[in-house]
């Protein structure tokens, strides 16, 4: 079962700096379970360099992040229906 969620959002400003607003960032922030549960944060210039220093944030706290659940017994598998017909005609 998952035990972390990472969330990657788009930051305006200095994270230290008060009201002066500094050029656009990511913050990311992250929690976990780990006999409780815990939370941290940072700042990245970029998405990607945000979600690689929130995953390597978790597996410093030695978390899984190759974690696949299995399959739900409640799920039922969907499949899509046949393409209607085209009506030909009327103009």
């Amino acid at each position: 079962m998952k035990k972390h969620d990472i969330l990657i959002e788009p930051w305006r400003g200095n994270p230290g700096s008060g009201s002066r607003r500094g050029p656009p960032e990511f913050r990311w922030t992250v929690s976990y379970e780990k006999d409780g549960r815990f939370y941290a944060q940072g700042f990245a210039d970029s998405h990607g360099e945000a979600r690689a220093a929130a995953e390597a944030y978790l597996k410093e706290q030695g978390i899984d992040l190759n974690w696949q659940s299995g399959p739900s017994k409640s799920a039922k598998l969907l499949t899509p229906r046949s393409k209607p017909a085209v009506a030909r005609g009327a103009r």
